[in-house]
């Protein structure tokens, strides 16, 4: 049996990491949104759209679609795939942002994972690691209480898993988060 599971939450609190090494365990797949063949050009097409939150949430909306579809063919064919990011992360960070469009309905015909999991981190850890690996502009909107919050709040809707790896390492919450995914998916 395999399935697909998106990971979601804030920047830095290990998603990468996490999908990384769940993968390995599970003999699965890796996958993020935007997925590769974006990330190279993802910086021009948001500067592009500078002061248009829409665009940017359609941008990200064609690569959850385009990951998605790939992501469930790998696992109708018995694969366990890892997403690093999906639509729960691209309609939260839109709000936050100041999105006002309903794109509720996209939720409807795009590809769902068949769990959507959020991780948490204890607030003063995250700051700690997005220091360490050199905070992004993206990285440090996240840093407003405000903003942090609203995606937060957005998060936790979509989520079906809530999972705190606070004073983890990698390993210890592969582990965890391993588990809570085996039991949420009844193979515990």
């Amino acid at each position: 049996m395999g399935g697909f599971i998106a990971i979601e939450g804030l920047d830095g609190v290990g998603k990468s990491t996490l999908v990384r090494l769940l993968a390995e365990r599970f003999s699965g797949h890796a996958m993020c949104t935007p997925g590769p063949a974006l990330r190279d050009c993802r910086q021009t097409v948001l500067e592009a759209f500078t002061d248009d939150e829409l665009a940017k949430a359609l941008f990200y909306a064609a690569s959850v679609s385009s990951q998605g579809k790939q992501a469930r063919s790998l696992s109708e064919r018995g694969s366990w795939v890892f997403m690093d990011r999906y639509w729960a992360s691209t309609l939260a960070y839109a709000k936050a942002r100041g999105m006002t469009e309903d794109l509720g309905q996209l939720t409807q015909i795009l590809t769902q994972p068949d769990l959507t999991v959020l991780l948490l981190l204890d607030e003063p850890e995250r700051r700690q690691r997005l220091h360490f690996r050199g905070a992004t502009g993206e990285d440090m909107e996240t840093l407003g209480f405000g903003f942090r919050q609203c995606v937060l709040d957005e998060l936790q809707v979509r989520a079906n898993l809530v999972v705190d790896i606070s004073n983890h390492k990698p390993e210890a919450a592969c582990s965890i988060l391993a588990q809570a995914i085996r039991e949420k998916l009844g193979e515990a």
